[in-house]
């Protein structure tokens, strides 16, 4: 009999971090840390269960699913860690562990054994660069792991999963019960932006590491506008391992079309113009500009965003916003507008990507809502439960 133990990340988000176990097999999916709850971060593992884990499967570098390394070394996880070569540099807490790239044992859709009696088939997930999911085979059962999921990114590629077969699949619902799907959300966004650019007006876009920051710049890219590219936004594009396999051709052709600009020498002029009384530089009055910071934590992007509102223009919230984020603060006093880009699914669309494969059970995970289906192959979890596989 395998088994399938919450560890963290179902009805709540962060944390991720899901067991599988069986009698000959000990695997675990994702270790994340949510910062929602400082009280309680990590995975509810004991150092008994730990120690038993062969393999550490991981589907992204985000922290709310790597940021539970740390605290598995501590327990005494011995274990061999799987990913996708991109997510694997990006991790420095993997230094010491013996790891195994993805692409060196077989392509996306391709069945590979780790053990006589573990197999794998992965595919790219669409939600960044280095993003997986899983269909993991053992001791006569299937569990399917989407990792978080987006098939219609603007940026990243996407193996879709159709036609497959799981006992069991753990499903990326981040968005629960939004009405709206990635397509409405691209055509309200872009529609947006057709009305924002262009206007002699600036735009500031808080964006996160290694996520939808691509997105946005290549929105952008296809309407001609001039965008100021923090450094370290650049670098993770020039960094990133594999790019092209990542990302979409399209994405690739609209960067190089790209009018862009560094934000140092933008700093350098914002800085001047606060110097002569002017609140924003005159240059860059009809510009984008992208900060990898999305919740605005750094002062001097907080005082770019007082500029922005200085001079007329918006500030353009992309992803949730923490409660007491200088974001969250900016869109409650209507300087700042929302406009979700899609990176998780909804309800709907789980329910839709159940329809395209064959899966018994079903268990949503990463929204934080309590969620409730009539379907009873659709099982709503919380850490600590288990359900047998």
């Amino acid at each position: 009999m395998m088994k399938l133990y919450v560890a963290g990340g179902c009805s709540e988000h962060g944390r991720n971090s899901f067991l599988v176990s069986g009698e000959h097999t000990t695997v675990l999916v994702d270790a994340g840390k949510m910062k929602e709850k400082p009280d309680k971060p990590f995975p509810e593992l004991s150092e008994e269960v730990v120690r038993k884990v062969d393999y550490l499967f991981l589907t992204h570098s985000h922290t709310d699913h790597t940021g539970a390394i740390g605290f598995l070394k501590k327990l005494g996880f011995r274990g061999k860690i799987v990913a996708s070569s991109a997510t694997l540099n990006l991790i420095p807490e993997l230094k010491g562990y013996e790891t195994i790239a993805l692409k060196d044992r077989a392509v996306p859709g391709e069945e590979f054994f780790l053990e006589e009696d573990l197999a794998v088939t992965w595919g790219r997930a669409g939600h960044c660069v280095g993003s997986v999911w899983y269909s993991i085979r053992a001791e006569g059962r299937t569990v399917l792991f989407t990792g978080d999921y987006e098939e219609q990114s603007l940026a990243y590629d996407c193996d879709a999963i159709r036609g497959r077969r799981a006992d069991l699949a753990v499903v990326d619902c981040a968005y629960g019960y939004e009405k709206e799907d990635a397509a409405e959300h691209w055509e309200a966004l872009g529609a947006a932006l057709d009305n924002l650019v262009h206007t002699d007006r600036p735009l500031l876009f808080p964006v996160p590491s290694h996520g939808r920051g691509f997105d946005v710049i290549r929105l952008l890219a296809e309407r001609g506008v001039e965008t100021v590219l923090t450094e370290s936004l650049i670098r993770e594009y020039q960094d990133s391992t594999n790019r092209e396999f990542w990302l979409k051709e399209s994405f690739t052709d609209a960067v190089k079309k790209l009018k862009k600009r560094d934000i140092q020498d933008f700093r350098r002029e914002f800085e001047t113009a606060i110097a002569e009384g002017k609140p924003f530089p005159e240059s860059c009055r009809d510009t984008a500009i992208l900060v990898r910071d999305s919740q605005l934590v750094k002062e001097a992007n907080r005082h770019i965003a007082v500029g922005v509102e200085a001079m007329g223009g918006r500030t353009i919230l992309t992803g949730k916003q923490d409660p007491a984020s200088f974001a969250r603060k900016l869109f409650n006093d209507g300087a700042a507008d929302f406009f979700r880009i899609s990176v998780h699914q909804n309800i709907e669309e789980m329910r839709r990507l159940a329809g395209r494969n064959h899966f018994k059970k079903i268990v949503p995970y990463h929204c934080r809502e309590k969620l409730t289906f009539p379907e009873k192959e659709i099982m709503v979890l919380e850490p600590g439960d288990s359900v047998e596989i």
